[in-house]
């Protein structure tokens, strides 16, 4: 997520690339993101359940958003550089939405439910050989603690990487939105509408665009 915030920042990743030259320079980006969020969305309701509702809030509209961003890429329109602005607005709040997940992940790594706690405290007791514990568990619940203590590891590696670049990625972020309202400010005066710009308008909306999708499904 931080190389792609990256990409934008420097102009690499910009709103006026065709869709097919933005969907080549992205798509990479967006499956493996997509990836990601489903194997740390799991991940964070095992260490932490009772925060299940803002997981899976927060992943649902996160890759929700990256799906947006890939099907108004390849919506056929007469307008592609209109569906390319679109497309683009997406990425910046797939983005923000990614900074959010993050954030969530470092609170769930530190803060886990006491039972996880417990099994990281007796993972991190066998691994030093120091006293262990006794937790008594049910056959049923046995299954899940090894399976528990098996992903915590790659949890907190993975945490560990992501949260060196949250720095990095709220500075590129405040770049973004200077560069939006400088953008904003110098934008020409409105001139009248006509036919054209209202069919415009209607190109650009997301709202009608997913109206769109609706109807095609079955």
């Amino acid at each position: 997520m931080q190389k792609l915030a990256s990409d934008v920042a420097s102009g690499v990743i910009f709103e006026k690339l065709t869709p097919s030259e933005l969907l080549n320079k992205t798509e990479h980006y967006i499956n493996g993101l997509k990836d990601l969020a489903n194997k740390s969305e799991e991940l964070m309701l095992i260490l932490k359940p009772e925060k299940a509702y803002t997981v899976r809030a927060l992943c649902n509209n996160f890759t929700q958003t990256l799906t947006t961003f890939k099907d108004i890429l390849l919506q056929n329109s007469p307008d592609p550089l209109a569906n390319s602005r679109l497309a683009f607005e997406q990425l910046r709040k797939a983005l923000t939405d990614g900074s959010d997940i993050l954030f969530l992940m470092r609170d769930i790594r530190d803060n886990p439910s006491p039972l996880m706690n417990a099994l990281i405290t007796l993972k991190r007791a066998s691994e030093t050989k120091g006293p262990v514990i006794s937790i008594q568990a049910s056959e049923e619940v046995q299954p899940l603690i090894k399976y528990v203590l098996s992903r915590i590891d790659e949890f907190r590696a993975a945490l560990m990487g992501l949260e060196k670049k949250i720095g990095e990625m709220k500075q590129i972020m405040r770049e973004l939105q200077e560069e939006s309202l400088k953008i904003l400010s110098g934008k020409a005066p409105t001139q009248p509408k006509t036919s054209e710009d209202k069919n415009e308008k209607r190109q650009l909306s997301l709202s009608n665009f997913k109206a769109k999708e609706k109807q095609r499904k079955p």
